[in-house]
């Protein structure tokens, strides 16, 4: 995988700069956004009740603390992402064009959805298959034969953590074909409209599948109720982008909307793992897709908190980043730079070292093995990521320096300061 790939977002902030707006704190939100995957990831196998639909490699003693922490960040994760996303791709848009934009994140998300496809998940499937070898779930023949007892790998086949990009490229695909139309109606006209119905129909498609967000759902395509909830988080970016470049308004209100929305969020956690422990259901077909039987209040009260929560925090989280950072600290800017990276490759590094931990360290602390596994899962795809590009700038430097032998009398093009100051503020 090249360095280009390895480094997404770099060319995402560099489509920032010629706007003139201090939008590190985008680079600050990703880079610990990042870290919120790892984290959540690593409070998989201590949750008390499992994920619906989600197959783990192995589960661990439960811990209370970490279930509503998995909880939280799922809620508000891949929303932030989301958000993020709409709000880099109309500014690309806008200053590329929309062919140009979507050519450009088809190759630089496609490419590594395409080598991941074919290399990082069969990693991740035998690094599963070796967890439940090691619980005894399944035999040597059946890891070998990848032949399983009926409804044993029911979740175990799709795209895992890799639907982010494929979703992505899809959004910025309808994007790029919507873009003319959206640029003929008036920005804050579409913001005022668009808003509160992005809203409206994430909370309606939470009404009927909860599971989009208080479950796992496992495919190699996109699962409608899913892409259409998450695009919502997507549209909201590109709204708020229209509407507000320099993302002002987001600044004004994100201090005082942060708190009302974590307690928002929290309320959610709450009400959601209460729902997650009631009787199962008996009807089957029901139960496979969220496996309990709850009033139909119960369930848009969860869908309203969940929204509401998501939403506010997102917002607020990115609006507080982008008012408050204005430097961005050694330890930030190595995870920003590296943070394509962190989500790749962390899932088979983090499950490797839960079975260890499992079998490894029986009597140790759940919250100290979720830790450990936090730390190692970050740690080893940031140094894969930093050793690579110290590779490729090696090979680059002695090709340039071939390249002067053989043609002393050729100048190099030298680097203007504006290209340098920009190489300097960049953080992913």
């Amino acid at each position: 995988m090249c360095a280009t790939h390895l480094r997404l977002n770099r060319a995402d902030s560099a489509e920032s700069a010629p706007q003139n707006t201090n939008l590190l704190g985008l680079d600050a939100v990703r880079a610990w956004a990042a870290v919120g995957v790892v984290v959540l990831h690593a409070c998989v196998p201590y949750s008390n009740p499992d994920v619906p639909g989600l197959t783990w490699a192995t589960t661990d003693t439960p811990h209370s603390a970490l279930t509503s922490l998995m909880w939280a960040i799922e809620i508000v994760i891949m929303p932030i992402f989301l958000v993020m996303a709409g709000i880099l791709a109309v500014r690309s848009m806008t200053s590329r064009g929309p062919l140009a934009t979507l050519k450009s994140r088809t190759r630089r998300l496609g490419w590594p959805l395409f080598l991941s496809v074919v290399f990082l998940i069969p990693v991740d499937l035998y690094a599963w298959l070796l967890g439940w070898l090691a619980d005894g779930v399944i035999t040597p023949r059946q890891m070998r034969t990848l032949k399983f007892a009926e409804g044993q790998d029911e979740h175990l086949w799709g795209l895992s953590h890799l639907w982010f990009l494929q979703y992505l490229i899809l959004y910025i695909a309808v994007l790029a074909g919507a873009w003319k139309w959206l640029q003929r109606i008036e920005p804050k006209t579409v913001f005022r409209i668009g808003l509160p119905l992005t809203v409206s129909v994430a909370a309606v498609v939470l009404c009927f599948h909860p599971e989009v967000v208080w479950g796992f759902q496992h495919a190699f395509l996109p699962v409608p109720a899913k892409w259409l909830y998450s695009g919502c988080a997507f549209a909201m970016g590109v709204l708020i982008a229209r509407a507000d470049a320099d993302l002002s308004w987001l600044r004004q209100v994100a201090g005082r909307a942060f708190c009302p929305s974590a307690l928002l969020c929290i309320a959610a956690t709450v009400l959601g793992i209460w729902v997650l422990n009631q009787r199962p259901s008996d009807d089957v077909q029901y139960a496979s897709a969220f496996p309990v039987v709850v009033s139909r209040v119960t369930w848009v009260s969860l869908a309203l908190l969940t929204v509401a929560g998501a939403t506010g925090v997102s917002l607020s989280l990115i609006g507080i980043a982008c008012r408050r950072v204005n430097k961005i600290g050694p330890v930030t800017q190595r995870l920003a730079t590296a943070s394509f990276a962190i989500y790749l490759l962390h899932h088979p590094v983090l499950v490797l070292f839960h079975v260890a931990a499992k079998h490894g360290m029986p009597s140790a602390s759940p919250l100290l093995k979720m830790s450990l596994g936090t730390i190692i899962a970050v740690l080893v795809p940031v140094g894969m990521h930093f050793v690579f590009r110290g590779m490729m700038a090696r090979r680059a430097s002695t090709v340039v320096s071939q390249g002067d032998q053989d043609a002393p009398s050729i100048l190099t093009m030298p680097t203007t300061s504006e290209e340098s100051a920009s190489e300097r503020r960049l953080a992913g």
